[in-house]
């Protein structure tokens, strides 16, 4: 009976966030076992190169995430699955998994960030909204041509002002 309880009150406090999100956010850690776990860690680490879905997470957090990441997959080795594991063990998975799952849905490359308003000659405030990926295609595109007119106003001043070019 005890752990009936046990289990009903998890499970409905682990679905009521999603009952009252309007947009909740897809998990990418999920353990249970640690064969299943091993493969998600590998997928997930996958993840964080270069050019893949986590990249634009920074060291500190990415070290943090891979800590957290082997803790986990150190107490699922122990107990072998969550099934087998106690509530404090529990309670401590849990909480390093939503911390994995909260740094890694912040710094995904398809997380929407929007911004609201007034367009350059307009009074009228819109919003707008772009993916993390695309914010940084957009700000390294920006320093390659700012970088582009310091060279080209270079060359021009050293033509403008060498002895040979006046």
């Amino acid at each position: 009976m005890s752990r009936f309880l046990v289990l009903t009150l998890v499970a409905l406090v682990l679905s009521a966030p999603a009952v009252y999100a309007k947009n909740p956010e897809k998990k990418a850690v999920v353990a249970d076992t640690p064969e299943k776990f091993a493969l998600l860690v590998e997928a997930i680490r996958q993840e964080m190169a270069p050019g893949k879905r986590y990249e634009f997470l920074d060291s500190r957090k990415r070290d943090a995430v891979n800590r957290d990441l082997d803790r986990m997959g150190e107490m699922l080795d122990k107990a072998g699955s969550v099934d087998a594991m106690s509530q404090e063990e529990k309670t401590e998975l849990f909480s390093t998994q939503e911390r994995v799952n909260g740094v890694l849905a912040k710094n995904a490359d398809d997380r929407l960030v929007c911004t609201h308003r007034a367009p350059t000659g307009s009074h009228i405030p819109m919003t707008e909204c772009k993916t993390v990926r695309e914010l940084a295609t957009r700000r390294a595109e920006g320093r390659r041509k700012m970088k582009e007119m310091e060279d080209s106003q270079r060359a021009l001043d050293a033509k403008m002002f060498s002895p040979a070019g006046g």
